[in-house]
């Protein structure tokens, strides 16, 4: 047998007899003498009696029936053998040995898979089961205030039943995002961010999210520490919100009268690091010491009737819990019926390594021009809607492709740019965006997008955004983002439309006649028809100094012309090529804009002197030319 060692024992008298093979299995170096005394010394502890019993069991029957157990070697690495033998004349006996670790640890490896399979399949299935239970009361009453409000009722009831649609659906936004986040949790997918955020202007501001909902149960919020200095720090500003959302919802939920309270306070140092407590305290009905020790389990409900109530999954403090671990930190609760309960969070914080870039209070208000690019026709005109209610003027588009357009040809003080859209999505957008040249490339850009993972986030800012913003978007929340990105808008002047300049045309023509006015034009066209497709190719072919130099002909020959987008759009490529890169979707819209141009140029000729518009003609229809 392949890897097998053979062995003769008499323990009576002390005798063994192996064969090469089992001196390199157990270890031991070929002239070694075993003895009954050094084979017990290298059984492992646990298993020491289980050998002497199956030996004794082999005297009694005649046979040794195959057995593993663990063998502790000379260099102290532990292996697992299977031995089997048989009594031969008296007491003596002979068998066989095997080494199988590997088999072992295989088995193990496959059981623990299997294991984690079933726990994978237990866990989706109670996920479902939660989602089937607690989904499906606000779906019933989403579908019911729907089909309220479609019986068009009066203005009164109207407003009614849209407060309860609003109530509904925020339900069920609760319940899917907390069981989302919970399986990127649980899975250990979660990903903490570190960056510079003021720790008691975040702290303050959660608070004062939820005074809204206690003053309409008659309740007070009150904060302590939260007033003061900025207090700069490192760490998880997203994460840190959530956990803290999680507590104060719940305590307004839960408590009928008195008070909810939120306090801030540094508890010791480490180092460059400072650990600060946040503690959520209330006045409700408490929570029995026999339920307390389960709160933070998944799906623990204190009291599911009322979570069903109001739309929880139970999944809330959970997601607190492994959150908070997951920043280094601890969240513990205590409480006592009838007095209340109070959750405890302590985590550290990096001191700030930066400058916090904090929101002059006096800004000045005031509209702005915002570029909207979303492909879902409902939420662009929802959007759209909302900001220009507020008084901003707004150009919606539903593609990156156009939203790069309009960049490239208008002025914006901001773009609201969704990160999931068709012919070109919203990233590969933004980094088009910031390869041009100021100030287009300067446009401060807000991302929306239902991926809101702390990784997806991580690319959009690399690729260029200045902030985010997750669906589906609260209009509160999104106008005081709007409100926070205010930056000076273009100068008067900036404009960056297309003006063809007749006078130049005029007077080409008055120094140099038709004939060679109409020439100039051929060539121009010629050159909108032609110099796109040579300027791609030296891109593909990374050819950066004839892409540049290419650019920059065009681009002279537009300038004796007029003011074109397409002259800028052309400086940028060149700066581009010079750095030996270029974004597929600058090219693209280099074809776009010198289409566009051409169709310009051809009605502009209608307007020129009589002969130029025949003579321009004669080699170049613009129109079908260019592809």
């Amino acid at each position: 047998m392949a890897g097998a060692g053979h062995w003769r024992s008499d323990a009576s008298r002390n005798m063994f007899l192996w064969s090469p093979e089992i001196y390199r299995i157990l270890g031991f170096a070929p002239e070694t003498q075993p003895t009954v005394e050094l084979v017990r010394s290298h059984y492992h502890p646990d298993d020491a009696q289980r050998v002497a019993l199956a030996m004794q069991e082999s005297i009694r029957t005649g046979a040794l029936a195959p057995f593993r157990f663990r063998w502790i070697r000379p260099d102290g690495r532990t292996i697992h053998v299977q031995v089997a033998g048989q009594v031969d004349r008296g007491t003596e006996m002979i068998g066989i040995m095997r080494d199988v670790t590997q088999e072992v640890e295989t088995e193990r490896a496959l059981l623990a898979a299997r294991d984690q399979v079933r726990a994978t399949e237990r866990s989706k299935a109670e996920m479902l089961e939660l989602l089937r239970r607690e989904v499906r009361a606000p779906i019933q009453s989403l579908l019911s205030s729907l089909d309220a409000v479609r019986r068009s009722p009066s203005e009164a009831q109207r407003a009614s039943q849209l407060a309860a649609l609003a109530q509904a659906a925020d339900g069920v936004m609760a319940v899917i995002d907390e069981m989302l986040d919970f399986t990127r949790v649980d899975a250990g997918r979660v990903v903490i961010e570190s960056i510079n955020f003021d720790l008691r202007a975040l702290v303050r501001t959660t608070a004062d999210l939820f005074n809204g909902a206690a003053a309409a149960k008659g309740l007070t919020i009150e904060g302590h520490g939260l007033e003061g200095e900025p207090v700069a720090v490192r760490g998880d500003p997203a994460r840190l919100q959530q956990i803290l959302s999680n507590l104060l919802g719940n305590a307004v939920k839960y408590t009928e009268s008195g008070t909810v309270s939120l306090a801030l306070s540094p508890t010791r140092s480490d180092g460059d690091t400072d650990w600060w407590m946040m503690i959520v305290r209330d006045s409700g009905n408490g929570i029995d010491q026999e339920v307390l020790g389960r709160i933070f389990a998944r799906g623990e409900q204190v009291d599911a009737a009322r979570l069903r109530l109001h739309g929880r999954s139970g999944l809330g403090l959970a997601i607190s819990q492994q959150l908070a671990e997951a920043m280094g930190g601890s969240i513990a609760a205590s409480s006592e019926p009838g007095k209340g309960t109070t959750f405890s969070i302590e985590l550290p914080f990096r001191r700030s390594d930066g400058i916090l870039q904090l929101s002059p209070e006096h800004e000045t208000a005031g509209p702005m021009r915002i570029l909207l690019a979303e492909d879902n026709p409902i939420n662009r005109r929802l959007m759209a809607g909302l900001l220009t209610r507020e008084g901003h003027d707004v150009l919606a588009v539903e593609d990156g492709r156009k939203a790069l357009s309009a960049i490239a040809t208008q002025p914006f003080d901001l773009v609201l740019m969704d990160m999931q859209m068709p012919e070109l999505d919203g990233l590969e957008a933004t980094r088009a965006i910031r390869a041009l040249d100021p100030p287009s490339a300067n446009v401060p850009i807000l991302a929306i997008s239902a991926d809101s993972a702390p990784e997806r986030r991580r690319i959009y800012f690399d690729a260029g955004i200045d902030s985010f913003l997750p669906k589906p978007i609260v209009s509160g929340q999104l106008l005081e983002m709007i409100g926070t990105m205010r930056r000076v808008r273009p100068a008067a002047g900036a404009s960056c439309g297309d003006r063809f300049d007749r006078e130049r045309l005029n007077l080409l023509v008055e120094r140099a006649g038709y004939e060679d006015a109409a020439l100039l034009m051929r060539t121009l066209l010629a050159d909108l028809s032609d110099r796109p497709r040579r300027i791609a190719a030296a891109i593909r072919a990374q050819a950066w100094e004839i892409a540049a130099s290419e650019a920059d002909a065009l681009r002279t020959m537009l300038d004796s012309f007029g003011n074109f987008s397409l002259s800028r759009l052309l400086v940028a490529i060149g700066r581009q090529c010079s750095r030996h890169e270029c974004q597929p979707a600058v090219v693209a819209e280099l074809f776009d804009q010198a289409k566009a141009l051409a169709v310009l140029l051809d009605q502009e000729m209608g307007s020129a002197p009589a002969a130029i518009a025949p003579a321009a003609r004669v080699l170049v229809e613009p129109q079908s030319s260019l592809g």
